[in-house]
């Protein structure tokens, strides 16, 4: 008997050793794009500020296509202990279900939420000698251009798509889409004036301060302080129009609870630094740090509501 609860006791002061001294080793954070757009530059944030929390290297792996599976997948199948995590815009969890018809993997059951990082708007951004000069001229001009003008996404099925068919839908209008494995090389090529415009998720605010773009209206709920001169796309005449998501930070379901809370406290002390925040408000982002459960129960209700999206829009991925 004294063996047995002498076992007992050893287990379990050195299971609560292995917690105390997580982490030991480094930090692998998947990031669901190609680099250059906004899940990039959140992750690196991230990555650099939680490296100095946690006390060792967080490194960054950029791992894009299939608007996030990949990256989601690979983590989804890594082994639970803290050592992989994932940095995602909020459509890999909660569009990408109900655009493919098989999904490798669950990201509702596969994957457990730590924090959401920051909510996301969407901007649209126009090039430089596009006529339009405000939301309404912009409409006019895909009235007067069906089967001309045109869009740069992140891929068929991506936020950039998305946002583009809602928006279409509630204008009636349509421009014809342009693919790229990512939402830095769709910009890049708008800034280039190779395409009429893009749904950006925030770097083209840089770009738009140095005149080499224009951004003619915000996809949010209200207007976004870093750029507060931007009219939101509701206030110009299309009432809850709402492209905005929230980037989150996530493990591998079966993570151990006393890890996902450390890692949830480190993540929040970073979004409340003012450094921090002033880095994510300076790329059009508002910074979060909620807790794993309304993390949770927001990704469930944007599942939801993006998927009436996606239905009445008739979008279906392979």
């Amino acid at each position: 008997m004294r063996i047995a609860a002498a076992l007992v006791l050893l287990f379990a002061s050195t299971a609560a050793f292995s917690q105390d001294v997580y982490p030991s080793k480094p930090i692998r954070l998947v990031l669901s794009t190609a680099p250059g757009g906004a899940v990039d530059a959140l992750g690196r944030i991230m990555a650099a500020e939680l490296a100095k929390h946690l006390g060792q290297p967080v490194v960054v792996e950029n791992r894009g296509g299939a608007n996030g599976n990949l990256a989601g997948e690979a983590v989804a199948r890594a082994a639970p202990d803290g050592y992989t995590l994932l940095q995602t815009s909020g459509g890999t969890l909660t569009t990408n279900p109900h655009l493919y018809a098989k999904m490798p993997y669950d990201p509702l059951k596969e994957l457990a939420p730590i924090t959401q990082v920051a909510l996301n708007p969407l901007w649209l951004v126009v090039r430089n000698d596009l006529r339009a000069q405000n939301l309404q001229e912009f409409v006019s001009y895909l009235k007067a251009s069906p089967g001309k003008a045109n869009y740069a996404s992140a891929g068929p099925g991506s936020a950039l798509h998305i946002a583009q068919e809602a928006f279409a839908r509630a204008a009636g209008v349509s421009a014809v889409q342009v693919p790229y494995k990512g939402a830095g090389p769709a910009l890049a090529d708008v800034v280039a004036g190779q395409v009429d415009f893009v749904w950006d998720p925030g770097p083209a605010l840089r770009q738009a301060s140095g005149g080499r773009v224009r951004i003619l209206a915000v996809g949010a709920p209200k207007r976004i302080p870093v750029a507060a001169n931007v009219p939101t796309v509701a206030e110009l005449g299309y009432p809850g129009f709402n492209t905005a998501s929230a980037h989150a930070l996530l493990a591998p379901t079966g993570t151990p609870r006393p890890i996902i809370e450390r890692l949830h406290a480190e993540a929040v002390k970073v979004l409340q630094t003012a450094d921090v925040r002033d880095r994510m408000r300076g790329i059009g982002v508002e910074p979060i740090g909620n807790t794993p459960q309304e993390a949770a129960a927001d990704i469930r209700a944007e599942h939801a509501r993006l998927g009436k999206l996606v239905r009445d829009a008739n979008i279906r991925l392979e």
